[in-house]
């Protein structure tokens, strides 16, 4: 009888867990169902919420981060406890847990990424540039805390495991993926932004600020020539133009001014530290700042707190932000900066003129900047030149200048540190004294081969450069912008001075011209090696510079390039290279 009894008890249990296990099973897939429809709507939200953030529509980019959220939450499976040992189980558990992963992941981009960023921005919706640092500092913490939301998502989804997973799980991952990336692009520079601009604009005492306009008519590895200085007094918001300089008025130093970069003293020479024109010329953006700040003190007793290096692009980002200004020679618009600045003015204007004018465009500028310019339509303005590298900033005080080393305005040579270990930087250097770069044609290209006998990769840099100058304008343009021959460039041609650097560790393969091994300068600054070669293009003529460079272990590389900002973005050369052609 009690055997009888345990077989039916028995029974009964597996009856139990059979019905109980078919139940979990429809359980799951019920919730399967439900999270694929409510990731659908989630995504739609999503894409919506990205379109209107591009469009600039702040409402209509709330109301669809709003509705990602809810539909992300219902999507997430939370604590089902059914959900979660389904997780466990072979193949199919992996699908679920990335569901898990998206759901979660969209449902924190939108409550705790885009909301506070979005509440961030109406709160700076009516600040003026006086009321910025003060405004700043009470959004700071918000803005802190939506950037590290974004990498902790980010760094989770790292881990995902994506291959197998069905197209539609693929898809929302990648979705999430792409959301991350464009968030990133406002979090990371905002929460900079919260915690260095408010001391930079005075908020906890009066600062100074050297403004260095770059030239890029004439080629520097930062830009330009250092052609106009601008003096900014700074008062809790309040900016006053203080004094305005040319180059012109700084006289050449016997010796340089501070300590120079061995490999770039030796490849470029002493100039960069004895011509105020050349402080550019070096990729480490402090040595820049304090040369300036060292001619500026010179000059006027005044010793600027922090320096700010920016170009005619700027110029005319800022432009774009604000609306046109009003010049001696008529409005200028955004679209007629590097025309009307770096093109026009050397072909009608005395040297005198040239200068005058430069300056006169800053000073407008910056103007209407300060009366009319409304600091979020600056910051969008602003986001492209500073990811091409044409706002660099140094601060005197060392806190400060800590957190700027850390981003992208921390100039070329910590730009091009930040960028990672397979990062190699084309820099240019005009020889020929004059202002030929809009007549300059430049393309760039990276590649790998896998040729040597111990299994060490090469990267081979190519530089194309052309001189679109036609043949006869040489005879019709003045000197100050064909240079005149005076600098050892026969007059139309367009003499760059090309300088590659490689990642710290990696070692020099030779530099060809036109497919021929050439002599060149060999240089190295903290273990980062660099080779350094002066080309002349004749008028319509093109160069083709190669640079190969040697991995320093067998570890496989994943090269990127940066560049010298120019008036043009240059042209993509292939990256394919072969063996043949070492």
């Amino acid at each position: 009888m009690t055997r009888r009894r345990s077989r039916r008890l028995l029974v009964l249990t597996s009856l139990v867990l059979l019905v109980g296990l078919g139940g979990a099973v429809v359980h799951v897939g019920w919730r399967v169902v439900g999270a694929r429809d409510e990731l659908a709507a989630a995504s739609a939200a999503a894409e919506r919420a990205m379109a209107a953030l591009g469009a600039g529509d702040a409402g209509t980019a709330a109301l669809a981060v709003d509705a990602l959220v809810a539909h992300a939450e219902a999507a997430d499976p939370g604590d089902d406890a059914f959900w979660w040992a389904a997780e466990r189980l072979p193949g199919a558990g992996a699908q679920l847990a990335a569901v898990r992963a998206v759901a979660s992941g969209l449902a924190r981009v939108g409550a705790d990424v885009a909301s506070p960023l979005l509440a961030a921005a109406r709160d700076m919706a009516d600040v003026d540039l006086a009321g910025l640092p003060a405004r700043l500092r009470t959004v700071a913490p918000e803005l802190e805390r939506a950037e590290r939301t974004r990498a902790e998502v980010q760094a989770a989804l790292s881990d995902i495991d994506r291959s197998g997973l069905v197209d539609e799980i693929a898809d929302g991952l990648g979705l999430l993926d792409r959301m991350l990336t464009e968030v990133a692009e406002v979090t990371v520079p905002a929460a900079e932004a919260s915690r260095i601009l408010p001391a930079v604009l005075g908020a906890d005492g009066p600062r100074t600020i050297l403004v260095m306009v770059q030239n890029t008519a004439e080629l520097r590895t930062g830009g330009g020539i250092t052609g106009t200085f601008l003096q900014l007094d700074v008062d809790d918001g309040r900016v006053t133009l203080a004094g305005i300089r040319d180059s012109s008025d700084f006289a050449p130093a016997a010796e340089p001014l501070l300590p120079l970069r061995a490999g770039e003293r030796y490849a470029l020479g002493d100039g960069i530290g004895r011509f105020v024109q050349n402080a550019s010329m070096t990729a480490d953006f402090s040595l820049s700042a304090r040369l300036a700040s060292a001619w500026w003190q010179g000059a006027t007793a005044v010793t600027p707190d922090a320096v700010v290096s920016v170009d005619p692009i700027v110029l005319a980002a800022l432009l774009g932000a604000t609306g046109p200004v009003d010049t001696a020679s008529g409005p200028l618009t955004a679209e007629e900066v590097v025309d009307r600045l770096l093109v026009q003015a050397y072909a009608t204007l005395s040297p005198q003129e040239q200068s005058a004018a430069f300056a006169e465009v800053a000073a407008a500028a910056l103007d209407a900047m300060l009366e009319r310019g409304d600091p979020l339509a600056l910051a969008s303005a602003l986001r492209a030149p500073i990811e091409d590298g044409r706002i660099s900033v140094w601060s005197a005080h060392e806190e400060e200048q800590r957190m700027i080393a850390g981003t992208p305005l921390a100039g070329p040579l910590l730009r091009h540190r930040q960028a990672g270990p397979g990062a190699f930087a084309v820099y240019l250097n005009d020889a020929t004294g004059g202002k030929l770069t809009p007549y300059l044609q430049v393309g760039l290209g990276i590649g790998v081969m896998a040729c040597r006998a111990d299994g060490r990769q090469e990267v081979v840099v190519t530089v194309e450069l052309g001189n679109a100058l036609p043949v006869d304008a040489a005879e019709t343009l003045p000197v100050s912008v064909t240079g005149g021959g005076i600098w050892g460039a026969a007059v139309g041609d367009i003499a760059p001075t090309v300088s590659v650097v490689a990642p710290a560790g990696w070692f020099l393969g030779g530099v060809r011209l036109d497919g021929e091994a050439v002599a060149h300068a060999v240089g190295e600054d903290d273990g980062q090696p660099a080779a350094t070669r002066r080309t002349d293009i004749h008028p319509g003529g093109t160069r083709t510079l190669s640079f190969r460079f040697i991995a320093p272990d067998r570890a496989g590389v994943e090269p990127s390039l940066l560049h010298t900002p120019l008036l043009v973005e240059p042209a993509a050369l292939p990256a394919a290279v072969t063996c043949a052609a070492s």
